[in-house]
């Protein structure tokens, strides 16, 4: 008898998983609609927030849609060369509380922006006196500086550091890195220009 109502307590609780995977997955699909509705309307506005008392044309901005964090929810990161280099060429936006926010900045000197999905963090590539890039990532919708390897121009030496800006050996470095993302590999985010047609095409 009590083995009998254990096989069935083992079957209710299987049944009761599977009943809410599906459940967690639909709750996931309207919060992803609802964002990427809204950056399709914010990508059409003749203005974006580039900063908070600075608006740039929307027209000058590529963009890309990817998955940073790991909230369901995926993020809007645009491209605009037209600002000045001091500024940034990067900036990334989220959906929060029913409307788009932008979490902050990010250099893409390289042209490039690299980000492990879903682990939250991204490369901020900065060209100045040599080429840096920055390891950063988004925690609680700030985002905040993990490490940093770079090269510069005098001695074209590669340095690494920790989020302290104290320089690290390579091994610690990848040592710290590895806890930031595991073994996942960083991912190009593929941009396209701000045109009624790609915004139909990608933003759904």
């Amino acid at each position: 008898m009590l083995k009998r109502k254990k096989v069935w307590l083992v079957l209710l609780c299987i049944f009761s998983i599977y009943l809410t995977v599906p459940c967690v997955q639909a709750k996931a699909a309207p919060a992803k609609k609802k964002a990427v509705q809204a950056y399709k309307e914010f990508l059409a506005n003749d203005k974006i927030p580039w900063d908070a008392n600075w608006e740039v044309p929307a027209k000058d901005c590529k963009f890309s849609i990817v998955y940073i964090n790991n909230d369901k929810i995926p993020e809007l990161v645009l491209y605009n060369t037209s600002v000045p280099h001091m500024g940034g060429y990067c900036r990334i936006f989220t959906y929060k509380s029913g409307k788009v926010t932008r979490v902050g900045s990010a250099d893409m000197d390289s042209g490039k922006f690299y980000y492990y999905k879903k682990k939250g963090v991204f490369i901020s590539c900065y060209a100045n006196g040599g080429v840096f890039d920055n390891y950063r990532k988004i925690t609680k919708g700030k985002i905040v500086h993990k490490l940093q390897k770079g090269k510069e121009v005098f001695d074209n030496k590669t340095r690494y550091y920790n989020s302290n800006r104290k320089e690290i050996s390579k091994s610690a470095f990848n040592k710290q890195l590895k806890k930031l993302v595991g073994s996942r590999k960083k991912t190009s985010a593929k941009f396209y220009t701000n045109t009624p047609t790609n915004r139909k095409k990608k933003c759904r």
